[in-house]
């Protein structure tokens, strides 16, 4: 019986993670993209204040993706209970997206986790989005 219910909760997880990037996607791709474009990657938000912006409260007030960064948030559904999300976001190398970058790059990396008590471990997504 775990076994229907884990892969329940896989498909569950899968769901909420696309539902995620799906709503982080439509967002501007940096604070400093939401009106107008940048023309190089020293114009984008500087790695150490990758997050929301002052006045960004809540999710519904975000308005870029790397507003996302340390987001969290639980959604319950009716049959598999609670699901615990943990969003960061970070920039990467253009050239190979699995290595992290101290500075802004054309590239910004959404990994997401998520919890659920049937889940055998914490499910880790991720996607990458480049301007």
């Amino acid at each position: 019986m775990l076994t229907n219910y884990t892969s329940e909760s896989v498909i569950d997880a899968s769901g909420l993670a696309q539902s995620i990037i799906d709503m982080i996607q439509s967002k501007a791709f940096d604070e400093n993209t939401v009106s107008e474009p940048v023309w190089v990657p020293d114009s984008l938000t500087t790695a150490i204040k990758l997050g929301p912006e002052s006045g960004e409260y809540q999710h519904t007030d975000f308005d870029d993706i790397d507003d996302y960064d340390n987001y969290s948030a639980t959604v319950s559904l009716d049959r598999m209970g609670d699901f615990d999300i943990n969003v960061n976001v970070f920039y990467v190398s253009t050239l190979n997206p699995n290595i992290k970058s101290s500075i802004p790059t054309y590239s910004k990396r959404i990994e997401l986790s998520i919890i659920n008590y049937s889940l055998l471990d914490t499910l880790k997504y991720h996607h990458i989005i480049s301007y």
